[in-house]
């Protein structure tokens, strides 16, 4: 298997994956798929089932095109601009399904609120709460365009010391047994899913704060959840840029291995942390 881009693959979209299906267990319970409810609304069975259904359907979908995303990888040729072009389909198909199976459930949520138990008291806007503080600014976001922009140069300059040819496939003892030809394509495939990858954190991101807030919420939610998209797309950033400059042996693989496997917990551990901790906070 062409085991580079497998990896790569895993790494990016996995946590992608996750998050998409958790999606309607993580949002405020005055949020149900872009509409604003009440607390009772939000827990009556109606909405419950909504929720079961929509990580139901996307997992079973998001799971068949990872699935032939990574076939697709395993089996195709050393060409790296084949596996350049999977990975940017599969990053588009899986935006597709996301933006489809979102808008399905959105309508289907104005179609039933009409029918659920009513509020026990009126939503109101508070004026200037929405576009207020409620977490880091997105022009955070640009310290990742420029990390981004360093590892580019940094290689570039340094592409020499990449070795003309790069291991794509391991027999069953993990030893590499076929290579494939240096190329500026099969080396910036990092850099191709720090891209895809930093505009569904900015797409989260904005949904996150774009929202209605109530006179009652508790920023803390959208508050923890939106500094959280900045932090975790950062060290995603870091995580593949490492990976990348390991190519140039710029970086020693005894750091790099730790380093990549720190982050990807410290990740996974912020995002189960902050699910307990700021999730459903007005249940607790």
């Amino acid at each position: 298997m062409t085991i580079l881009p497998v990896i790569i693959f895993i790494l990016v979209f996995v946590p992608s994956i996750v998050l998409i299906v958790s999606m309607p267990y993580l949002t405020k319970e005055t949020i149900s798929f872009g509409v604003t409810v009440s607390a009772v609304q939000f827990h009556s069975e109606p909405l419950r089932q909504m929720r079961k259904s929509y990580a139901r359907i996307s997992a079973i979908l998001h799971s068949i095109l990872f699935i032939v995303g990574i076939l697709c990888l395993i089996y195709s040729d050393e060409h790296s601009r084949q596996i350049s072009w999977i990975i940017i389909t599969y990053a588009l198909a899986m935006l597709v399904i996301s933006l489809v199976i979102n808008i399905r459930y959105h309508l289907k949520m104005k179609s039933v609120l009409p029918m659920l138990p009513a509020a026990p008291e009126s939503s109101v806007m508070e004026p200037g709460l929405r576009n207020g503080n409620v977490g880091l600014p997105s022009h955070w976001f640009l310290i990742h365009a420029v990390i981004i922009v360093v590892s580019i140069v940094t290689v570039l300059r340094n592409y020499d010391l990449i070795p003309d040819q790069l291991p794509v496939h391991f027999n069953g003892s993990w030893t590499v047994d076929r290579y494939i030809d240096k190329s500026y394509s099969i080396v910036f495939i990092p850099t191709i899913m720090q891209v895809l990858g930093i505009l569904l954190f900015i797409y989260e991101y904005w949904r996150m704060r774009r929202g209605k807030q109530q006179v009652r919420e508790d920023l803390t939610y959208r508050r923890a959840w939106s500094n959280f998209m900045i932090t975790a797309s950062f060290l995603f950033v870091i995580l593949l840029s490492v990976m990348q400059l390991n190519m140039t042996s710029l970086l020693n693989i005894n750091f790099v291995i730790p380093v990549v496997l720190s982050i990807i917990a410290f990740i996974i551990l912020y995002a189960y942390t902050l699910t307990y901790w700021a999730g459903q906070r007005e249940s607790r």
